[in-house]
């Protein structure tokens, strides 16, 4: 059955309770990809591997610095096939360096990030921040979207070769991903 959404237990069950920073790799949800120009990654993505993707809004985000406020501006597309969500991220202007870090020379695609996804609330962050701690390891940058995402950037790429984000998604970004994914091929 090709067009069954992948994992069958639904893309957002119940996250995998993080007590080590291996657990967080049982809770990922997308994949992302950085390019030079979203319009042609959004081309390639349609054409090359079929993942017909749709520019979603940043308006009203709030990007941090650590826990300083700071200029973000980027465009972005989400897609998926059955399953991952597949995200594309064109860096505009502001504090975007740690994306173009990863873009191509030569056009194309660069893998940025895994997402992963952990429980609602400041507990549930709070612990996500006590394990990275433990670990040598922070949330650097932070995208918070009213009724949307708090979503964590940490840096993994001396021991992973990527980012690694880490989001507490609202029901209103569940369902917008769930309906990706299900309309999907």
């Amino acid at each position: 059955m090709s067009g069954a959404a992948r994992p069958a237990s639904g893309l957002f069950a119940e996250p995998r309770e993080a007590t080590a920073l291996g657990d967080l790799f049982a809770n990922i949800w997308q994949i992302g990809y950085v390019t030079r120009d979203l319009d042609e990654g959004v081309e390639l993505l349609r054409e090359r591997f079929g993942v017909e993707s749709t520019e979603v809004p940043t308006a009203g985000a709030t990007f941090l610095v650590g826990d300083q406020p700071a200029e973000w501006d980027v465009r972005i597309a989400m897609g998926a096939r059955g399953g991952l969500i597949v995200e594309l991220i064109e860096p505009v202007g502001g504090e975007v360096d740690f994306y173009r870090r990863f873009l191509p020379p030569a056009g194309g695609l660069g893998l940025h990030h895994l997402a992963t996804f952990v429980p609602l609330g400041d507990e549930a962050w709070t612990s996500l921040e006590d394990l990275l701690t433990a670990a040598g390891l922070r949330v650097d940058y932070t995208v918070l979207i009213p009724d949307r995402v708090r979503a964590g950037y940490v840096d993994t790429t001396a021991e992973l070769g990527h980012w690694l984000e880490v989001c507490q998604l609202q029901a209103a970004d569940v369902e917008f991903f769930s309906g990706l994914v299900e309309q999907s091929a």
